[in-house]
């Protein structure tokens, strides 16, 4: 089971967490080179992770958060670095890539996104 830090907002909290649980059955099907769950769980994350982002910036703007455009830059980062990847995806359909794509990039930089970012977004949001 994937580990994430809890930060300071539920919202928040909620997010990520159906976010890992999305990563890891992602990873369980990749294991088993199950394509089509791949493919249905990989259109899950992509949609997820537009929830995720829209949500909390939503959430910064109507709080006035102070760091509101540096982190909108890191999810618009990854919304582009994920879309062109998910494109390649779907023309390719390479399980391996995926279960790389998500060990070597995206957990690791959502691990840094939360502790850099979404803490002390969080900090400032409250509860």
């Amino acid at each position: 089971m994937l580990e994430f830090p809890k930060v300071a907002n539920a919202i928040m909290n909620a997010l990520h967490e159906d976010e890992v649980e999305i990563i890891e059955e992602l990873l369980q099907a990749c294991k088993e080179g199950s394509v089509n769950r791949v493919d249905q769980l990989m259109d899950e994350l992509f949609q997820d992770m537009e929830i995720h982002f829209s949500t909390e910036e939503e959430m910064m703007r109507e709080f006035e958060f102070f760091a509101y455009p540096m982190h909108k830059a890191e999810h618009d980062s990854m919304r582009k670095e994920f879309k062109e990847f998910y494109t390649t995806w779907k023309e390719n359909k390479d399980v391996g890539r995926v279960e790389s794509f998500l060990k070597d990039r995206f957990i690791p930089w959502l691990l840094l996104h939360i502790a850099r970012w979404d803490s002390t977004t969080a900090m400032h949001l409250g509860d």
